[in-house]
């Protein structure tokens, strides 16, 4: 045991540096990832061009869709999966280009080897059906064997990955037939018609796992396609290692998916080879229910497993975070929220399918994982918890919106959809009676308060959305009162417009941008258009924006005498330092020892701003072949761990301030600092690993000092 545990580490090891030695070449010849990005886009444009004028790319990709809709009903039935879609289409790719020429050099080898060939009865009904079977689990094998997390995956995990690679076959067997069979009947017919048997596979979009073989005349044997098969199997492995410490039998229970294996390969056989094999397979393949229970038998299994892994998952449940009014842990309410949230709101729709699949993944690590999937726990936990709180911070605001809802029904009565309007009229008139500044507190409030639940970006686009009803209230009320104006084209161009700029990033930033400069533009073209005829024009009218047309511009003003006065004043009434910007601060102790220092400190805009130098973090150590400096051991002491202790010092220890030798000479004092509650961290590098390690620091100090703000700029100074 303990010489595969190493064997399988070395090669782990070894893979894994080869990827870490690719990322620091993409790192430093960015040219890299432009050229095949632009690789990618000729490719796009050829099989675009290729669908116009070749009949077999229609061909592959009408195939190719049917296979996608089989993966995605998997997809929807494995309701207790922790996979993400983009390892599941991995999967997929293994069955396309590995286990297929595995399959097909074994086959070659074996005739190679013992003669006869691959049109041979043998062949097709005895060997092919094993093999096929058999190497459709290499990829679930590889995965168990190499992958961290292989001991905490769920039972529908295990589903989905045998479904996925059995998609991946079936698509290129099929494609296969469909690029073979390009006679008369098959173009006329379908490439499934046979002259004597009919259509042999059915495609239907209204059929459960459609790709099934049948005999359409005389009906007496049929089998399900390849991700049935694998899926079934890979299901039957999952339970039998699940259950192997919970029975007597321990060695015996592995005989379950060894039996699935024979049903899967009986199947198979009996269906290559009909007419063809004695009549003892025909009759063992009767009692299996000649193809036909195979499907059957397989949701009976699909459905026990998924009881099986939430039945896990609410043993832990007081070690899970739950949303309010969820006792249990179910799948029937997790696919309501997320299909409600899907036709209602489909900007939160990414965030609920992350949080419950989140929170499988950190149940079955708790309840199955080893030491190296327990590893993984502190990073699936804060990812968790930032959905967890988007998530909750909603229904907070849908509940306060539904009873505030109510109190105005109450209140105003008469018809809904009338009172409904004027309080758009209503919430619009008193907006507008707020100066700019009143508007200004009022987002900085709901961004205030929306950073309670959610992450900065959510939180000000919630502002913002908070401000764009405000202002559109009699837009809103005269739809509301009237919804024929939608279909003017005109308006459903806006409103499409709207939408599209609600659902791209900073869409609702933009729009608020737009309206706000849109004002000052116009105002900017009026001053400029009024300056022109002012030559020809000897007794011009005065301005009425309170100073004198006719005074000169150096003469000094009433705020010029303001400040001259502020600036006579002693030393008895210091004036103030806001609006300034301080370099390399620091902060000492009662006896003058330092505690540690600021690199920039914004008083305008209340900043502390740290830099930090992360370039050469991607460089390779030529003796052990890892670098010297991980991203996150980077990010974890010269973000987290500093900072810590500086606003710990700045809190308790420090008793004044001063200024370095190449600082600024003046210096804001210990009290005024002590009120900035923004840090902003600028670093030269800019990688995704740095990326997703500097934010994983930075949820830590956010953890720990929740009044603070901690944000970072990539690709900036030091």
């Amino acid at each position: 045991m303990n010489t595969l545990w190493g064997i399988r580490t070395s090669i782990r090891d070894w893979f894994e540096a080869i990827y870490r030695l690719c990322q620091a070449w993409l790192a430093k010849y960015p040219y890299i990832r432009v050229a095949y990005a632009i690789l990618v886009w000729l490719s796009l444009i050829v099989f675009v061009l290729s669908l116009i004028f070749f009949r077999e790319s229609r061909t592959m990709l009408v195939q190719y869709l049917w296979s996608l809709y089989v993966l995605l009903q998997f997809w929807f039935l494995c309701r207790s999966k922790t996979l993400r879609w983009k390892p599941i289409v991995l999967f997929v790719l293994a069955g396309v280009y590995v286990v297929i020429p595995i399959t097909t050099l074994t086959l070659s080898g074996f005739h190679a080897v013992f003669g006869g060939k691959t049109s041979d009865t043998w062949s097709v009904a005895v060997l092919t059906p094993i093999f096929e079977e058999v190497w459709k689990l290499l990829p679930l094998a590889v995965y168990l064997l190499f992958s961290r997390r292989a001991s905490a995956l769920s039972l529908g995990d295990y589903t989905l990955i045998g479904a996925a690679t059995g998609v991946g076959f079936q698509l290129m067997e099929e494609l296969s037939r469909r690029w073979l069979n390009s006679g008369i009947i098959g173009r006329t017919f379908g490439y499934s018609t046979t002259l004597l048997g009919g259509e042999t596979i059915h495609w239907d979009v209204f059929s459960l796992f459609p790709g099934r073989f049948e005999e359409s005349l005389l009906p007496t044997l049929m089998t399900v396609g390849h991700p049935v098969h694998t899926a079934m199997i890979a299901l039957a492995c999952g339970a039998a290692y699940r259950l192997r410490m919970r029975t007597r039998m321990r060695r015996s229970i592995f005989a379950f998916p060894v039996l699935m294996l024979i049903w899967s390969i009986l199947d198979h056989a009996a269906y290559n080879g009909q007419h063809k094999l004695p009549d003892w397979v025909f009759t063992v393949h009767g009692w299996t229910g000649d193809g036909y229970l195979t499907q059957p038998a397989f949701l009976l299994m699909l459905g026990a497993a998924i009881f099986a892994d939430y039945r896990s998952l609410n043993r832990i449940r007081d070690r899970l975070p739950s949303l309010p009014g969820e006792t249990v842990i179910n799948p029937l309410t997790e696919l309501w929220n997320t299909a409600y949230a899907l036709l209602h709101d489909r900007g939160q729709f990414p965030s609920w399918i992350g949080f419950y699949r989140k929170r499988r993944e950190l149940g079955f690590q708790l309840l199955y994982g080893n030491e190296e999937a327990r590893g993984r726990d502190e990073r699936i936990r804060e990812r968790m918890m930032v959905l967890y709180r988007t998530l909750a911070g909603i229904a907070a605001i849908m509940l306060v919106a539904g009873l505030f809802a109510g109190l105005m029904d109450y209140y105003m009565g008469g018809d809904s959809t009338s009172c409904f309007a004027c309080m758009f009229d209503s919430l619009q008139r008193w907006w507008d009676r707020l100066d700019w500044y009143e508007q200004g507190a009022i987002m900085l409030g709901a961004l205030a308060l929306s950073l309670l639940f959610v992450g900065f970006w959510p939180a000000l686009g919630f502002a913002l959305t908070v401000g764009g009803i405000a202002g559109s209230g009699h837009t809103i009320a005269d739809y509301i009162r009237d919804p024929r104006k939608l279909l003017t084209p005109e308006n459903a161009l806006a409103v499409a417009t709207g939408i599209v700029l609600s659902r791209i990033p900073f869409g609702r930033a933009l729009r608020w941008a737009g309206k706000k400069g849109r004002d000052y533009v116009r105002k900017l073209l009026d001053k400029l258009g009024s300056r022109k005829p002012d030559a020809d024009i000897p007794n011009k009218p005065p301005r009425h924006d309170g100073m004198d047309a006719d005074k000169p511009v150096d003469e000094p003003n009433h705020n010029n005498k303001q400040d001259d006065e502020k600036g006579d004043k002693g030393d008895d009434e210091k004036a103030p330092v806001a609006g300034k910007s301080f370099n390399e601060v620091e902060i000492v102790d009662h006896r003058g020892n330092p505690l540690g220092e600021f690199d920039e400190i914004d008083l305008d805009n209340r900043i502390f701003y740290e830099d930090k130098t992360a370039k050469g973090l991607d460089r390779i150590n030529p003796r052990t072949g890892q670098p010297a400096q991980t991203p996150q051991e980077f990010a974890d002491k010269q973000i987290w761990k500093k900072t810590r202790v500086r606003i710990q010092n700045m809190l308790e220890k420090a008793a004044s301030t001063r200024p370095t030798p190449n600082g600024s000479a003046e210096v804001p004092d210990l009290e005024e600092i002590k009120s900035i509650k923004d840090f902003v961290f600028r670093l030269d590098g800019d990688t995704p690993e740095l990326r997703a390690a500097v934010e994983n620091s930075l949820n830590q100090l956010r953890n720990e000092f929740p009044d603070y703000t901690f944000n970072v700029l990539f690709g900036g100074k030091p």
